[in-house]
C-alpha cells in the first residue's frame, strides 16, 4: 500500500494544533488560577468567590458543546473554528474590563464559556476523523497534544505579564494573539475533508475495507445513539473524569500554597511542567489508541489520575508533587484523546461532531461541579487532603464502566484481529 510523499491531512493536524494550543481549554486550565488570583488580590475576593467563576465558565461551556455539532456538520471545521477564535478574542477583551463587581466577573466568564467552546478539539475532530482512519488515534492525539504548548506557555507568560503590567493588559495581549496568529493559521491550514481534493483517508491510493464488528452504523441517528447503553457508560465515565480534573486545576494554587507552602511562581512552574506532560500524554495515548482497545487505555489514564490525587493528599514533598503533576498531565492527555476516538469508533463518523459534543457536555457537567464542590469540601474538612482522597475513590466508577464496554462497532481497517481480541464484554 503506497502513500504520497506528503499527505495534506498532516497540514490539517498542524492547523488543528495551532487552534487547540491556544483555545479556551488551555487558557482556562493553565491560566485561570493565576488570573483569578491576581484579580482576587486586587479586589479582595475570596477563594470560593473565584471558584464560582470557574464553575460558571465550565457550566456555560458544558451547555455550548452539544450545540456545536449541528453548525460543524453544516459549515465544516474551518469556518466554525475561525468564528469561535474571533469570538474568544472578544471575550478576553471584555474580561479585561471587569471591575470590582463579582457580577461582572461572573457574566464575563459565562460569556467566555459559552462562545469559546469551538476553539477546542470539538471543532477539529470532525476534519481529522475524515482525513484519517487507520492513523486516527495518533492524528487526534498529535493535534490535541498541541494543547500542551499552550498549557506550558500560558502560565509562564501570564505570570510575567501580570507581574509586570497587570492582569487586564495580559488579557489584551492574549486577545491580540488570537486574532493576529491563531485565526489566519487555522484559516489557511484546515481543510474539511479529503474528498474535494480527490484524496482518501490516511493518504491511501485505494479504498481500504472497513471491518464492522456489529451492524454498520455510520448513518445511525443521534436520537438512536443516545438510547444505547454504550453512550451512557461513556458519558458517565467522562463526567467523572471532568469533575476530577477541574476539581484540582482551578484550585491548584490553593492546594499547593496552603499544603506545600509553594509560592505563586512555584505553582506557575508546576503548571508548566503539567503542560509538558500533557504533550507526551496526548501523543502517547493517541499512539496506544490505534493499537490497544480504547477502554483499556482509559483505565491507564484513570490510574494515573488516582495516583496524582493521592500524592497531593499524602505528601508535601516538592519532588513527589512534581512527579504527581507529571502523571496528572499524562492522564488528562489520555482522557481527552478518548472522547473523539470512542465517538467515531463506537458510533461512526457521520455523527462524530454531535456525539463528541455530548461527551464534552458530560465532561464539563462534571467539571462545573468540581471546583466549587472541592472548595466547599476543603472548607468543611479544614483542608484539601480528604477531598483529594475522595477523588481517588470515585475513579472506581469510570473504571468499572470502561471494563464493561464491548467491541467497537466499526473497527480500524485491517484490525479485525485486534478488535475481536480486545473486546472485554458485550
Amino acid at each position: 500500500m503506497s502513500e504520497r510523499s506528503y499527505f495534506p491531512g498532516w497540514s490539517v493536524v498542524i492547523g488543528s494544533g495551532v487552534g487547540i494550543a491556544f483555545g479556551s481549554v488551555p487558557f482556562f486550565a493553565a491560566g485561570f488560577a493565576l488570573l483569578a488570583g491576581a484579580m482576587a488580590r486586587r479586589f479582595g475576593w475570596t477563594q470560593p468567590d473565584v471558584a464560582k467563576a470557574a464553575s460558571i465558565y465550565l457550566f456555560m461551556q458544558m451547555l455550548a458543546y452539544p450545540l456545536c455539532g449541528a453548525p460543524l456538520d453544516r459549515w465544516g471545521s474551518r469556518r466554525f473554528a475561525m468564528l469561535s477564535i474571533a469570538l474568544f478574542a472578544v471575550s478576553l477583551v471584555l474580561l479585561s474590563q471587569v471591575g470590582a463587581s463579582l457580577t461582572q466577573l461572573y457574566l464575563a466568564f459565562a460569556f467566555m464559556g459559552f462562545i469559546s467552546a469551538g476553539t477546542n478539539v470539538v471543532s477539529y475532530a470532525r476534519a481529522i476523523a475524515l482525513w484519517f482512519n487507520r492513523k486516527r488515534g495518533f492524528a487526534l492525539g498529535l493535534a490535541a497534544s498541541a494543547q500542551a504548548v499552550g498549557s506550558f506557555l500560558i502560565p509562564v507568560l501570564a505570570h510575567r505579564l501580570i507581574d509586570t503590567y497587570g492582569w487586564s493588559f495580559s488579557l489584551i495581549v492574549f486577545a491580540a494573539f488570537e486574532l493576529a496568529v491563531c485565526l489566519p493559521l487555522v484559516g489557511f491550514l484546515i481543510k474539511d475533508s479529503p474528498k474535494p481534493y480527490g484524496l482518501l483517508p490516511d493518504g491511501d491510493r485505494e479504498p481500504v475495507r472497513m471491518v464492522p464488528t456489529q451492524a454498520a452504523n455510520d448513518g445511525m441517528p443521534v436520537s438512536a445513539i443516545v438510547r444505547t447503553a454504550m453512550f451512557w457508560k461513556l458519558a458517565i465515565s467522562f463526567a467523572v473524569m471532568g469533575m476530577t480534573f477541574y476539581a484540582v486545576a482551578p484550585n491548584i494554587v490553593y492546594i499547593l500554597t496552603k499544603k506545600a507552602g509553594m509560592s505563586i511562581g512555584d505553582v506557575a512552574m508546576i503548571q508548566a511542567v503539567s503542560g509538558i506532560a500533557v504533550l507526551f500524554g496526548r501523543i502517547g495515548f493517541g499512539y496506544l489508541l490505534d493499537r490497544i482497545h480504547a477502554p483499556i487505555v482509559g483505565m491507564i489514564a484513570l490510574a494515573l489520575t488516582a495516583i496524582c490525587a493521592a500524592t497531593y493528599s499524602l505528601t508535601a514533598m516538592p519532588a513527589l508533587i512534581v512527579i504527581a503533576t507529571i502523571l496528572n498531565g499524562l492522564a488528562i492527555g489520555g482522557d481527552t484523546d478518548l472522547m473523539p476516538y470512542l465517538a467515531s469508533r463506537y458510533f461512526g463518523t457521520i455523527a462524530v461532531s454531535r456525539i463528541f459534543g455530548w461527551f464534552l457536555f458530560a465532561f464539563f457537567l462534571g467539571a462545573a461541579v468540581g471546583p466549587v464542590a472541592f472548595a466547599q469540601l476543603s472548607a468543611s474538612f479544614g483542608g484539601a487532603d480528604t477531598p483529594l482522597l475522595m477523588l481517588v475513590a470515585i475513579q472506581i466508577v469510570p473504571a468499572a464502566l470502561l471494563l464493561s464496554m464491548g467491541r467497537y462497532r466499526v473497527a480500524p481497517p485491517g484490525d479485525a484481529k485486534l478488535d475481536g481480541a480486545a473486546a472485554i464484554t458485550h
